[in-house]
């Protein structure tokens, strides 16, 4: 894999995830690999022990298919790091939407703790352009419930606006 630059805001940290290094059968690899303290976001150490079971399988199968299937290779995760105390707060995944070509569809989440605090702000305004130098990305998109004001707002604070809007949720775009 290519070298990708640590991506600094005033605040925070983007670390890129290099998949391919990482056993996702080894939370204690995972985490020496990374040189910080995890969050519950990543493997569930601080929530309920079934959602933790959910996210710490999730994270594994992704890593093992991103491995196996070249489909995979089609995202790039960002982790979000707080310097002042050097622990992962949450994580910004860009994943190439296979329906639509020049476009990449926007995940985020933050550890409830660090929420309200402009944290997933500050990463995305950073995360977007730096995304945008993939040159086969013309535009992001992005998906929220409509009862979501605080993830709603963020992509408004991000220069993201709706495009779409169904029952129970709001489309999002940002184009380069």
């Amino acid at each position: 894999m290519d070298y990708i630059p640590v991506i600094e805001t005033k605040r925070l940290k983007l670390v890129p995830l290099d998949i391919e290094n990482i056993n996702p059968d080894d939370p204690g690899q995972f985490e020496q690999y990374l040189g910080r303290r995890l969050t519950g976001v990543l493997l569930g150490k601080d929530i309920n022990q079934e959602t933790g079971a959910a996210m710490r399988a999730s994270l594994q199968n992704v890593i093992k298919s991103k491995l196996q299937d070249q489909w995979y290779e089609e995202w790039q995760s960002l982790l979000i790091i707080l310097k002042d105390i050097n622990k992962i707060i949450g994580g910004i995944c860009f994943q190439k939407n296979s329906e639509e070509y020049g476009a990449a569809q926007i995940y985020f989440m933050i550890h409830p703790e660090h929420r309200n605090n402009g944290y997933m702000t500050e990463a995305l305004q950073s995360g977007i352009p730096w995304i945008f130098q993939n040159p086969d990305i013309a535009y992001l998109l992005a998906e929220t419930a409509r009862d979501n004001l605080p993830s709603r707002r963020v992509l408004e604070k991000t220069g993201l606006s709706v495009y779409k809007e169904t029952p129970g949720s709001l489309c999002w775009e940002i184009e380069y």
